[in-house]
């Protein structure tokens, strides 16, 4: 997030998630499964942030911007944003001229 226009409680999150999966993270299967609990509009809200690091990781793929450590993180994410962009479940102008 440096360099990055995030407000603060977004970034506060940012820390905890962080934090979280860095260490206290036991099993991202049923963290899955408990998210998926939520109230339902916010579980629509979890989902944007969840689309959104996709395609930011999808970004850094077709940029380089990407190590041997989040290679396949990268790699995976951009097929999976890719999937959303030719199935036309997302108009993505921006994203579409990066890979041209």
């Amino acid at each position: 997030y440096n360099g990055i226009a995030i407000s603060k409680n977004d970034k506060e999150f940012v820390v905890a998630f962080d934090n979280f999966v860095n260490g206290r993270l036991q099993s991202a299967a049923n963290t899955g499964k408990a998210l998926a609990t939520i109230h339902r509009y916010l579980q629509s809200q979890a989902l944007k942030v969840c689309v959104s690091y996709i395609r930011q990781l999808a970004i850094n793929y077709h940029k380089g911007y990407y190590d041997e450590r989040n290679e396949m993180a990268a790699k995976r994410a951009a097929m999976m944003y890719d999937t959303l962009i030719y199935g036309n479940e997302i108009y993505d102008p921006e994203y579409n001229e990066l890979k041209s």
